[in-house]
């Protein structure tokens, strides 16, 4: 299953938001594979941030993260610098149109 979702960076933020995402917690990134998330990936277009990512399961998934400490302490490391709420987050999905396989 694919999963898509879109937040937005805070003005002047852009370069702190990057440079925490050079330098993930390897315990966050043990936590993403736990929750069998593959093929993760984000996008910037200025503030815009869009997310893309696979998994077998979204509500198991989402589940997972939903319940992880690490999730959720990342979540909040990272709200000063995003202006999407972190109750947002992991439920802000994309509407697909459009597929080529």
């Amino acid at each position: 299953m694919r999963y898509a979702f879109h937040l937005r960076i805070r003005q002047g933020m852009e370069k702190v938001y990057a440079e925490r995402h050079r330098q993930v917690w390897s315990n966050m990134l043990s936590e993403l594979k736990k929750a069998g998330i593959r093929n993760y990936s984000i996008f910037a277009d200025g503030n815009d941030l869009f997310g893309y990512w696979e998994c077998d399961d979204i509500n198991t998934t989402l589940a997972f993260l939903g319940r992880s400490q690490i999730n959720t302490d990342w979540q909040k490391y990272m709200s000063d610098v995003l202006e999407t709420p972190s109750s947002k987050r992991l439920s802000d999905n994309l509407a697909e149109v459009f597929r080529l396989d």
